[in-house]
């Protein structure tokens, strides 16, 4: 997988999906600190990421399988909200990289590729 690491995104987070060998962009380092969301959609839809981010907000509008008025702006550009703790996240990813992993792989053979995913303490929901 190919992953855009919002700002927001503690690096203990970032460290679990470079530990299972996916490759990790940080937002500051491609863009300007501070980027407003829709340059990082642009950035991470151009590098076919997947942005890792807390902002579920701003980015469920953004990568919507289908958006208002059904125009898909990103069409490579996928999203893993995490929405909890931000202490907790490094341990409810690695406790679910299996799960990312086997649904990364499902979304590779569709004709929509983009992985849309929502993490919670205790939930893990996959859009389909």
């Amino acid at each position: 997988m190919t992953l855009l690491i919002d700002e927001c995104v503690p690096h203990s987070v970032a460290d679990v999906f470079s530990k299972h060998e996916h490759t990790v962009h940080f937002v500051t380092d491609l863009l300007l600190a501070q980027a407003p969301d829709p340059l990082i959609a642009f950035a991470g839809n151009r590098l076919g990421a997947i942005v890792v981010t807390w902002n579920h907000k701003d980015f469920k509008t953004m990568t919507a399988r289908v958006p208002p008025g059904n125009v898909t702006k990103f069409r490579k550009l996928g999203r893993i909200s995490f929405r909890m703790n931000e202490a907790r996240g490094a341990r409810r990813a690695e406790e679910l990289m299996p799960w990312i992993e086997f649904e990364h792989a499902q979304v590779q053979q569709r004709r929509d590729t983009r992985l849309l995913i929502e993490i919670s303490e205790t939930r893990f929901n996959v859009l389909r």
